[in-house]
């Protein structure tokens, strides 16, 4: 799951960076990569804490664990998708 993450954050600021060499405003690899970093990241301890507070599989209204991808999963999907793209925009500012 962490594999697939990292790819798609990857991919997402492949693209990124292909629309902002095609317009030539490389800002948008601040505000894009970093607007889609910030979001994974929230999304990520949203899933931390929600499996802390249900559980890592089980739902408020079954007992069963029907859930098959638990959410401490979820979670490191989403912190890898951030990974690539708070570097990016990270690097931009850095660059200046």
């Amino acid at each position: 799951m962490i594999k697939k993450g990292f790819i798609a954050g990857i991919v997402m600021v492949g693209i990124v960076l292909a629309l902002a060499a095609f317009t030539g405003k490389w800002g948008y690899l601040y505000f894009v990569s970093g607007t889609i970093g910030a979001v994974s990241l929230v999304l990520a301890l949203a899933y931390l804490i929600d499996s802390i507070v249900l559980g890592s599989t089980g739902t408020f209204f079954s007992a069963k664990k029907t859930r098959k991808v638990s959410r401490v999963e979820d979670a490191k999907r989403f912190g890898a998708i951030a990974v690539p793209n708070v570097l990016a925009a990270l690097i931009y500012v850095a660059a200046g």
